[in-house]
C-alpha cells in the first residue's frame, strides 16, 4: 500500500473512532446525569417523609424539636444537591411552591388580586427554627404535606423533560450565580442559618455532574481538566474549614472560587463543543451567558430589560437622538423642564432634592428621584413599580401634571417644527418615514439612551474583575457584612445591588421598610405614601403592598442623596443605621408587613463605617456621562432657541 495512502487511512480511522469515543463518552455522561438527578429526586421524597414523621410527633421536648430541626436540614440538604437542575428546569414553580422566599405574592399578569400564600423550604426553614416551633406544629404540618404534593408534581414535570448537554452547563453556571447571591448571604436560610453548609452541597451536586464529563474534557484539555479538579477539591475543602456564617469571607470565595469557576465552565461548555442557548433560540435573556464574570460590564442584557436589540446598526444613532431628547426642554410644557431636570449626571441622574420640585416650582412631584444608572436592569420600574416597560416610563411623565404636563400630540407637532429634528429621526428611524417623529420613535430613543446608562466601572468592579489589586481594607470587610451579618445583599442583589433577583434576574423586587416622617429617632412618625400599594394596578392592592417601594440600586449611591423615597435621610451614615434599628418596627412604628427584619442588627460603629466605606466604592465615573453641544435649532420659533440645555434644575 501506497504510504501517503496508508497514513491517510490510518489518519481517518483515528479520527473516526476519536469521533465515536467523544460520541459514547457524551452520551454516557449525559446518561449518569439524568440517573443521579432521578435518584437525588427520590432522596428527597424519602427526606420529606422523614420530615413529615418528625412535624406529627412534635412535642415540646427540645430533643423533639431538634429533631424536627435535624428533619428539615437534610430535607434542605438533600434538595441543594439537586437544585441546579431542579430550579433550572422549572425555575417557576420552584421559587414559588419549592423554595420560594417566607413573603405573600400575587399572582402576575391578572387583573385582580390573587394572593399566593408562601410555602416550600424556607417558609419551613424560618418557621422550624423560630421561637414557636411547637405552638406552630399544626401550620408546619400543612406546609409539609403541601410541599409533599408540590414536590411530587414537580417531579412528574421533570421525568418528562430530555435532557441535554447544554441544559447541565447552563444549569451549573447558573447554580454557582445562585450560591454566592442567594445562598452564602443568608437568603435561602432564614431560620437556621445554615447557608455555608448548603453551599458546600450545592457545589458538591454540580461538582458531580462535571465529573461525568471528565474523561471529554481530558481528551480536549488536559490542562483545563486538571485545573478545574483541583479548583473542586480546594472549594470544597474552603468549605469544610470556613464553616462560620458571620467570619465567612465571601469577597475571598467570590473572587477565588466562584468566578474563576465560572469563568472555566464558559471554556469547557465552547471547548466540548456543546451548543449555546442562543444556537437553538432567538429570544433575548436577562443574563448574557457568554459573560465571563458575574461583575462583567455585559453579564446582564440591557436589550433584554429595555426590549431592544441593541445590535442594531442604528442602536448608536437612536442612543444619540434619545439624548438630545432627555436634555431638551422643548418636550415639556412650559419649555422649561426636561428629564434631566430631576436627573443629572453629576449627581448619577438624581436631583439632589428630598423630593423633586414640580412644573413651575409648584410644590413638588411627591417622591424622590431615584438613580438611572443601571435602573434598566428591572423588570417594572418607578418607585412603585406601576410601569413594566421602559419605552413606556416616559409617559408617566409626559402626561403627569406635576412634571411635563402635556400630551406626545403636542410634543409631536413642536419637533416637527425642527429641520435639525426631523433630520435626527430620519437618521435614527429610516424605516418609519410615514411616523417619522411619533410616540413610538420618541419613546425608544429615549429608552434607548436610558437602557444606555450603565455603570461598573468603580473602584470595588475594577478590584473584584482584577483590573486593580488593591482596595481598602475597610471596603472588603464592609462588602463582607453587607452580603452576610448585615443582610443588604438580601434584598440588594449583585452584582447591580438592586432587587432585581438572581440567578435569572428577570423579576424585581419591592419592600417595606416603615420609612419615618423625619431622621428623629424619639418622635417617630410613619410616612404616609402607601406607595406600590396605591401604582393604580389592581393585582397590587393587596394589604401586604402598602408602604412598599421599589428596591433600587446603591450603585453610585455616594452621589444620590437624600435617601428613601421621601428623602428623609440625608447621609449613608443615617440610612445604615436605620437598617441597623430593624427598620420601622425597630423604631417603635406599627408596620404590620414589614418585609426588613424586626430585630437590630447589633452592628458595632466601626462595622456601620465599614458598609458605607463598601457602598461609596461602587461610586462610578461620572464623566463619561455627556451632554449634548447644543440644542436642535427651530427655524420659526425663535425664543424656543433660548431654552436651555437640561431645562431647569
Amino acid at each position: 500500500m501506497n504510504r501517503k495512502i496508508f497514513l491517510a487511512t490510518f489518519f481517518f480511522i483515528s479520527l473516526f473512532s476519536f469521533l465515536g469515543f467523544q460520541e459514547n463518552e457524551a452520551t454516557l455522561a449525559l446518561e449518569k446525569t439524568n440517573k443521579q438527578f432521578n435518584l437525588d429526586l427520590t432522596e428527597i421524597d424519602l427526606s420529606v417523609n422523614k420530615l413529615l414523621l418528625a412535624a406529627e410527633n412534635l412535642t415540646e421536648k427540645e430533643s423533639s424539636i431538634a429533631a424536627l430541626q435535624n428533619a428539615i436540614e437534610d430535607t434542605r440538604l438533600k434538595y441543594k444537591k439537586t437544585e441546579f437542575l431542579l430550579a433550572y428546569f422549572d425555575p417557576y414553580n420552584t421559587k414559588k411552591k419549592i423554595n420560594g422566599a417566607p413573603l405573600p405574592s400575587v399572582e402576575p399578569n391578572v387583573p385582580e388580586v390573587v394572593v399566593i400564600e408562601p410555602s416550600g423550604l424556607q417558609v419551613l426553614d424560618e418557621m422550624i427554627f423560630g421561637e414557636t416551633v411547637f405552638e406552630n406544629k399544626k401550620a408546619i404540618i400543612e406546609l409539609v404535606k403541601k410541599f409533599k404534593k408540590d414536590f411530587s408534581e414537580a417531579r412528574i414535570f421533570q421525568s418528562r423533560i430530555e435532557m441535554e448537554h447544554r441544559h447541565v452547563f447552563e444549569a451549573m453556571r447558573q447554580e454557582l450565580v445562585r450560591i454566592f447571591t442567594l445562598g452564602v448571604t443568608g437568603f435561602d436560610t432564614p431560620g437556621s442559618a445554615n447557608a455555608i453548609a448548603e453551599a458546600k452541597k450545592s457545589l458538591e451536586g454540580v461538582y458531580a455532574a462535571l465529573n461525568n464529563y471528565m474523561p471529554l474534557i481530558e481528551e480536549k484539555s488536559r490542562g483545563l481538566a486538571i485545573v478545574m479538579d483541583a479548583r473542586m477539591e480546594a472549594t470544597l475543602q474552603y468549605l469544610n474549614v470556613n464553616i462560620d456564617f458571620e467570619t465567612f469571607d465571601r469577597l475571598d470565595f467570590l473572587m477565588n472560587h466562584i468566578e474563576p469557576q465560572y469563568e472555566i465552565l464558559l471554556t469547557l461548555h465552547g471547548q466540548l463543543g456543546i451548543e449555546f442557548f442562543e444556537e437553538v433560540d432567538t429570544r433575548q435573556q436577562a443574563v448574557n451567558y457568554h459573560a465571563k464574570s458575574i461583575f462583567s460590564n455585559n453579564f446582564l442584557n440591557a436589550g433584554y430589560y429595555a426590549n431592544l436589540d441593541l445590535n442594531n446598526p442604528l442602536i448608536d444613532k437612536r442612543i444619540e437622538l434619545g439624548k438630545i431628547l432627555f436634555f431638551d426642554p422643548i418636550l415639556s410644557n412650559n419649555i422649561e423642564r426636561s428629564c434631566a431636570s430631576c436627573h443629572q449626571p453629576e449627581k448619577a441622574f438624581t436631583d439632589g432634592q428630598k423630593k423633586s420640585i414640580a412644573t413651575d416650582r409648584q410644590g413638588n412631584v411627591g417622591r424622590n428621584s431615584p438613580t438611572l444608572l443601571n435602573c434598566v436592569f428591572s423588570d417594572k420600574y418607578f418607585l412603585d413599580i406601576r410601569e413594566s416597560r421602559l419605552d413606556r416610563q416616559m409617559l408617566h411623565v409626559v402626561k403627569s401634571d406635576k412634571e411635563f404636563s402635556t400630551d406626545y400630540t403636542e410634543i409631536i407637532k413642536k419637533l416637527n417644527e425642527s429641520k435639525a429634528y426631523k433630520s435626527l429621526f430620519s437618521d435614527a428611524y429610516p424605516d418609519n418615514p410615514n411616523y417619522l417623529i411619533s410616540t413610538y420613535t420618541i419613546s425608544d430613543a429615549l429608552s434607548s439612551y436610558v437602557a444606555s446608562l450603565t455603570s461598573f466601572d468603580s473602584p470595588f468592579d475594577d478590584y473584584v474583575t482584577g483590573r486593580t489589586s488593591f482596595i481598602d481594607p475597610a471596603v472588603k470587610r464592609g462588602f463582607n457584612l453587607f452580603m452576610g451579618k448585615a443582610a443588604c445583599g438580601t434584598c440588594h442583589f449583585a452584582p447591580v445591588f438592586n432587587g432585581t433577583v438572581p440567578p435569572l434576574y428577570d423579576e424585581s423586587e419591592s419592600e417595606v421598610l416603615g420609612i419615618p416622617t423625619t431622621p428623629d429617632t424619639m418622635n417617630v412618625e410613619m410616612d404616609q405614601d402607601l406607595g406600590r400599594y396605591a401604582s393604580g394596578l389592581p393585582r397590587d392592592k393587596a394589604e401586604f403592598y402598602k408602604t412598599s417601594f421599589k428596591t433600587v440600586t446603591v450603585r453610585n449611591v455616594a452621589l444620590t442623596a437624600p435617601y428613601m423615597h421621601n428623602g428623609v435621610y440625608e447621609s449613608l451614615e443615617q440610612v445604615v443605621d436605620f437598617y441597623n434599628r430593624g427598620g420601622g418596627v425597630g423604631l417603635g412604628l406599627e408596620v404590620p408587613h414589614q418585609t426588613l427584619p424586626f430585630d437590630h442588627l447589633s452592628l458595632t460603629p466601626e462595622e456601620q463605617a465599614d458598609i458605607v466605606a463598601f457602598m461609596k466604592s461602587l461610586t462610578g465615573d461620572m464623566s463619561k456621562f455627556d451632554t449634548p453641544e447644543k440644542l436642535p435649532v427651530f427655524e420659526n420659533n425663535p425664543t424656543w432657541n433660548k431654552r436651555k440645555i437640561g431645562g431647569e434644575y
